[in-house]
């Protein structure tokens, strides 16, 4: 390209950049002395990637996701060794309910938590559990989490490190990305987000045991109606546990790792 047109085209690519963003500084270089026309490409091609507008980190794609997610109901899908879950959640709301395949349930109500074992009709109850839980290790929550909490356990992804990409994703009505993560304490992840920034899967491994725990999402905006139990069924005795110390939902001591 002769030096006059050359000019010209840098001229032009740099006279309408946005306000306040600033070119890196080049070294004072002799008027007639050029760059390569290679080298000049490398250069326009830097400053591109420097503009607004480029692709967010994996990293702050994961956390909007965490956002998108948390801000509709849905329902969800946990598997957890040989246990499975079904629910439903809306976290503005909140208000949710979770049933294991062995029928015990748990119903989230406001800040309050009622659950019942197989085959009970009495109700336990007591706070939700999400200031010992938010205190805790990132991944200890996430993992007592995702069978129980959904809503929270999304909470505490934004924890993950070294979150990369790994290639599309899809799944049933929807198409996506799927990231890779890690978290202290040999846990890694999976985590699907589809084209509308919502978490469409959560897998959780443990490294050290080979256990894994899948947490999919679906029903996005679908109304979730929870009321608590009637009051003559639920009981104001914690269950083996110390006097004074307050039940947990269904399933923390039993069905979640490690």
């Amino acid at each position: 390209m002769p030096e006059n047109e050359l000019r010209t085209l840098l001229a032009e690519a740099s006279a309408d950049r946005p306000p306040g963003l600033r070119l890196l500084p080049v070294a004072p270089r002799p008027r007639r002395m050029w760059l390569p026309l290679a080298a000049a490409a490398a250069a326009a091609t830097a400053v591109v990637l420097m503009l607004p507008g480029t692709t967010p980190s994996a990293e702050a794609q994961v956390a909007a996701a965490v956002d998108t997610t948390s801000a509709e109901s849905y329902r969800i899908d946990t598997v957890s060794g040989e246990k499975t879950f079904t629910g439903a959640f809306d976290p503005e709301r909140r208000v949710g309910v979770i049933v294991r395949n062995d029928g015990a349930e748990t119903r989230f109500v406001g800040d309050t938590v009622y659950g019942k074992d197989p085959g009970e009709t009495t109700w336990f109850t007591g706070p939700r559990p999400d200031e010992e839980l938010a205190n805790a290790p990132a991944a200890i929550g996430l993992v007592k989490l995702m069978p129980l909490d959904p809503p929270a356990a999304l909470r505490k992804l934004r924890a993950a490190t070294e979150v990369t990409e790994q290639g599309p994703a899809t799944g049933d009505g929807w198409t996506g990305t799927r990231f890779a993560f890690t978290l202290p304490d040999k846990i890694s992840g999976l985590v699907d987000v589809d084209d509308q920034d919502r978490i469409r899967r959560l897998e959780v491994t443990f490294l050290s045991e080979g256990h894994t725990n899948v947490l999919e999402f679906s029903g996005f905006g679908t109304p979730v109606t929870v009321e608590a139990p009637p009051a003559d069924q639920i009981s104001t005795e914690p269950r083996d546990k110390p006097a004074g110390e307050v039940p947990k939902p269904v399933g923390t001591a039993s069905a979640v790792r490690p």
